[in-house]
Formats: C-alpha cells, sequence, structure tokens
C-alpha cells in the first residue's frame, strides 16, 4: 500500500479511513482540547501543544517555512481508539531551497472520529538543515 497525498490533511484522512468523522481542513481533525505531541523536537520547537487553538497557531507559524511536494503514505496499522501510520514526503526550505525530505511515523488516539492525541515521531535534523541550520531554524520558529 503507497499512496501519495498532495497535502498532509490528506494523507491523515486516508490513514484514518473510516475511522475518521468528516472533516474539511486539517485542524477539522482535531478535537478541541488535542494533544500534539512531538517527542523529538528540536530545540527551540515545542515538544507539545494542547488544544486546537494552540495547534493552530503552530501551523499558521511554520507553514511559511516549508514547500511541499507529495505525502506517500506507505503504511497503516488501524487499532480498537487509535491509527499508527508510515509516511514520507518530499519538499524544501522556502527560504533556502535545501530539501526536507522526511519520513514519519505517527500515533493518532481518536475519541468520536476525531484526534485527541497526536504523536509525531520524524527526525528533526533534517528540518534544521532544511532551514539553514539551529540558529535559522530557531529564528523562522520564533516569528
Amino acid at each position: 500500500m503507497i499512496n501519495k497525498y498532495p497535502s498532509l490533511f490528506e494523507l491523515i484522512r486516508a490513514a484514518l479511513g473510516n475511522k475518521a468523522a468528516e472533516a474539511t481542513d486539517f485542524l477539522d481533525l482535531f478535537t478541541e482540547d488535542a494533544v500534539l505531541d512531538y517527542p523529538f523536537a528540536p530545540v527551540g520547537t515545542p515538544e507539545q501543544l494542547i488544544g486546537k487553538a494552540n495547534i493552530a497557531a503552530h501551523a499558521t507559524r511554520l507553514a511559511p517555512l516549508l514547500e511541499f511536494g507529495h505525502f506517500t503514505l506507505e503504511s497503516v496499522y488501524p487499532l480498537a481508539d487509535a491509527v499508527i501510520f508510515e509516511a514520507t514526503c518530499q519538499g524544501q526550505g522556502s527560504e533556502t531551497g535545501l530539501p526536507y525530505n522526511q519520513k514519519y511515523i505517527c500515533v493518532l488516539h481518536l475519541r468520536n472520529g476525531k484526534i485527541a492525541r497526536y504523536q509525531d515521531y520524524w527526525n528533526p535534523l533534517i528540518l534544521t538543515s532544511a532551514l539553514g541550520g539551529q540558529e535559522a531554524m530557531a529564528k523562522a520558529c520564533a516569528r
């Protein structure tokens, strides 16, 4: 099972399959009190975001930093109240043009078809490199 998607929203919808409630955009996938964990967050970036409003603010801050080509759903492991999936993406730093080709393992815990907890495991060195190094990344994420 390998499928390509033009956005993170469409990738996650595909990974959730029939477990997902109706959603019109990325933020609509989450419960109001959702928790987003980045266990390997680089210095200067958040390790955890609590609440849909904080997730939205973070997504708005990060969106201009990276340009994505496509997302590839490599495999999906559905559980009773969760979905684990493996994915990759192709992209680049918006200001640097340096590659952001990332591999992810994500664990999504669901409540009523919405994501209540999202654990996002990825390589922080790839982000740091794409944004031009640790100092450039910290500045970009602080904007």
